[in-house]
Formats: structure tokens, C-alpha cells, sequence
């Protein structure tokens, strides 16, 4: 499984030590590939192409960036032999101690639809509270496995700790073709309608609210730009998405606390 991380830090950072010294990323320290652009330092042109160009609201220069990184992760990936790929951002918190070739291996045993996306951690967050599924009857490392239903795709936020198969991978880089926020996944389907989203809990993140100055560059700069972007939906549409959400609310399982 190829091991990334998603990264604008300095090799010698703080923030980097810290990530390392976590067992679980230390073991394979030099199995990672560490990917970072910085999305204020593109050329303006190119920021105004890619970010701003045809949009009622632009992404902003860390969304930007962070999409960039995801992207070029996915065709590395690509461009390896290796079925999976992980996928770390750098304020990842690892909840145990795991393995993460072992943690390939559960992945495989759980049977997964081609073109999966596995999120391994956000669905705890307030932000994904909302997300609805059905859950696996069997668990990676004791813990629930929720297999999201496509109406909730959208509510499911964060990329920070995620694994992918290839079909995903090259999905993902046909997606973004045109940036989206990174974890902006409510159009997905439109351009493959056999993806499928699940969600687990095995990494942590600082909740929106929690994260400090420095902590996080991207929830700042939408925190402070407002830049989070929004399709503008029909009155009838709206009407039946919440009709659909009341039934699903009934029906479907919330990830626990």
C-alpha cells in the first residue's frame, strides 16, 4: 500500500516530528511521500485559472493547494503497482496502535465495492453529523464500518487519514479536473454513479472549533474567507432532498459517539 502525506511543512518542522512520533507513522517513516503545495505561492495567473475562473466563490489558496496535493498523490499512485493507497494529512492523530500494512490487510478482508473511498476519521466531527449509512457487519481493528448512502455523500467532511483503491484514484483526478474543495464530494456521482463511501473512526483530528493558531492553514483561511462553495439547487429539488433526508433519518444508521 503506498503511504502519503500531505504536507507544507519543512522536513525538519516541528509539526512533522510530532506526526513521526506517533508509532503508527514512525514505523514507516521512510515508506512515506510527502506532498505539499502551497497554494499562495502559485503564479497568479494560475491561482485565478484553476481557483477563481467561472465561480460564484473561490477556493481559497490553502484549498486550493490542499486539492493540488490530493491530486498529485492520486497519480502517484497510479503510477505504482500497489492496489491501495493511505493518505495522511499532517494534524492526523492515531487513537491506536496500528500497523498499517496489517491495516491493508483487514481493508482487503472487508470486501469493499470497487472505487471505494474509506474515510478513516471526520465522521466523529460535528461537521459529519448528519451523515446516514448502513454499517458492515464486519469491523476494521473492533471498530464500525459505515457504509454511507449517496445522499449523504456531501455531509461527509475532512481528508486528513483515508484510504483508496485505483478506480478511486483515477475518479478523484477526473473530478477535479476542474479544483473542488477537497472533501466537497456532493457531485461525485455525477461522474461515476458506482463510487461508494464508508466511514470509520480509527484517526482523530482537532475539531473545527478546538484548532489554534498555526494548527491548521486551511480551516483558517475558510473560517476567515467564508470560501466554502455552494450549488445553487431548485426549490423542488430541495424539497425532495429533505423529504428523502426525513425517510433516511428514520431508516439508516448514525455513526456513534
Amino acid at each position: 500500500m503506498k503511504k502519503y502525506l500531505i504536507s507544507i511543512e519543512k522536513t525538519d518542522s516541528p509539526r512533522l516530528a510530532g506526526f513521526f512520533a506517533q508509532p503508527t507513522f514512525g514505523k514507516y517513516q521512510n515508506e512515506f511521500k510527502k506532498i505539499g503545495v502551497i497554494g499562495a505561492q502559485l503564479p497568479t495567473a494560475e491561482y485565478f485559472k484553476l481557483a477563481v475562473a467561472g465561480r460564484k466563490k473561490a477556493l481559497s489558496p490553502a484549498e486550493l493547494g490542499c486539492t493540488l496535493s490530493h491530486v498529485t498523490a492520486f497519480k502517484d499512485f497510479l503510477a505504482s503497482d500497489e492496489e491501495y493507497a493511505c493518505i495522511f494529512e499532517d494534524d492526523a492523530i492515531c487513537l491506536h496502535d496500528l500497523d498499517l500494512n496489517d491495516l491493508e490487510t483487514q481493508v482487503k478482508s472487508l470486501n469493499l465495492n470497487p472505487c471505494f473511498f474509506l474515510s478513516m476519521g471526520g465522521i466523529q466531527l460535528k461537521s459529519s453529523a448528519k451523515v446516514r449509512g448502513n454499517f458492515l457487519i464486519e469491523k476494521i481493528n473492533h471498530t464500525p464500518v459505515l457504509k454511507l448512502h449517496p445522499i449523504y455523500f456531501g455531509r461527509l467532511f475532512y481528508t486528513y487519514a483515508y484510504i483508496i483503491d485505483r478506480k478511486m484514484a483515477e475518479l478523484l483526478i477526473r473530478y477535479h479536473e476542474v479544483p473542488k474543495g477537497c472533501d466537497h464530494w456532493s457531485q461525485i456521482r455525477d461522474y461515476d454513479s458506482t463510487c461508494q463511501f464508508y466511514a470509520t473512526f480509527l484517526f482523530d483530528h482537532p475539531e473545527l472549533d478546538e484548532i489554534s493558531t498555526g494548527q491548521s492553514y486551511i480551516e483558517q483561511e475558510r473560517k476567515l474567507l467564508n470560501k466554502e462553495e455552494k450549488v445553487q439547487k431548485t426549490i423542488l429539488y430541495k424539497w425532495k432532498v429533505s423529504i428523502l433526508k426525513r425517510i433516511f433519518k428514520i431508516m439508516l444508521s448514525k455513526y456513534p459517539k
